[in-house]
């Protein structure tokens, strides 16, 4: 055998190995979900415990569950003693342990949820009519999924929540925000980025708009943070009213959950209601021209659940001159794809 056959040969089969494990990713992550739902993490907080005695605490059926955690353990979740039949935590399998305030731990539980990955296994039909799949896997919206179902509600509410709360001080960081008087956070959620925005400008004056299900969430957050009167919650549709006249208006996150056609229709609603000297900051993940995977996984998961799409500065900039309005300027926010964009009426 040549050695030129025998590179393509060791070529080939790393290859196979690369897809291999790529492919075999989907039960992995489903592994992990089982473990989450089952509430493993938090069974195993006080030290290693064993099959039987997770078995018996998560209802689960005990040589399976055995199974279950030799595949993690040693994909680098749990650690397998290697004695007495005992597993616990290492480093990565702390990382799900319950905590609102984790991304990676909310998100795993809002992934968890059997209809996320009912939507994820239509993605075909995403992919062929550039439609949400969630709608035809589940046989309701997204949005009107999260507005029935409390469970749905709370672990997408936490999930976003905990994105929010670490990205809160960053944007109150990156933007000077002393100069307004009237702060609208539009979509503005829990509560946690108007916190910090008023934290950061003692004299603003906030207006947080969100659904009504959610809008009591965030009067508690903020009231608990001693600002409850310097903030007017007003429960509300962004599509049918913007209040009118604020120095400057803010949505974050929320337009990459629309099609070009509604992001159009909020962003008028915006320009209609701002004054001549008014500001609008979009913050958000935009796309650049070498993105990470990260980045291009979450404008797929857009795609899946809501029919959204993370967009670049470009397709907003378009996005806004139909509105009546122009960019001033971008600012990064942190190391990754959030930025900071500052509008005004054309």
């Amino acid at each position: 055998m040549t050695a030129e056959r025998t590179h393509d040969d060791q070529a080939r089969a790393t290859a196979e190995e690369t897809v291999n494990d790529i492919l075999q990713g989907a039960w992995k992550a489903r592994a992990v979900h089982v473990a989450v739902e089952l509430g493993l993490p938090a069974l195993l907080k006080d030290g290693p415990r064993t099959v039987a005695d997770l078995a018996a605490a998560a209802g689960a059926h005990e040589p399976t569950l055995r199974r279950l955690l030799r595949l993690l353990a040693a994909s680098g979740i749990f650690e397998d003693l290697g004695h007495d039949d005992l597993y616990g935590h290492n480093a990565l399998s702390e990382v799900l342990l319950p905590d609102p305030t984790s991304p990676v731990a909310t998100d795993a539980r809002f992934q968890a949820a059997p209809w996320h990955w009912r939507a994820w296994e239509r993605l075909a039909h995403s992919v062929r009519t550039g439609e949400a799949s969630f709608d035809v896997a589940n046989g309701v919206s997204f949005w009107q999924l999260t507005q029935q179902d409390p469970q749905a509600r709370e672990l997408f509410n936490h999930a976003m929540g905990s994105v929010s709360l670490a990205e809160s001080h960053q944007v109150a960081e990156a933007y000077d925000f002393s100069g307004a008087a009237t702060v609208v956070d539009i979509g503005g959620g829990r509560g946690s980025l108007m916190a910090a925005i008023l934290d950061s400008a003692p004299a603003a004056h906030g207006v947080l708009l969100e659904r009504p299900a959610v809008a009591g969430e965030a009067r508690a957050l903020l009231e608990g943070r001693g600002l409850g009167e310097r903030c007017e919650i007003l429960p509300g549709d962004f599509f049918e009213t913007i209040p009118a006249g604020a120095d400057l208006y803010l949505i974050k996150h929320v337009l990459h959950d629309w099609d070009d056609e509604d992001v159009l229709r909020i962003l008028r609603r915006i320009a209609a209601a701002m004054a001549p000297a008014s500001r609008l900051l979009v913050i958000d993940n935009l796309i650049d021209e070498r993105p990470a995977a990260s980045t291009l996984f979450v404008d797929l998961l857009l795609l899946v659940l809501v029919g959204g799409a993370e967009r670049s500065e470009n397709e907003f900039a378009t996005l806004l001159e139909k509105a009546g309005l122009t960019v001033q300027r971008s600012l990064p926010c942190g190391t990754g794809p959030l930025r900071i964009v500052e509008i005004r009426r054309a």
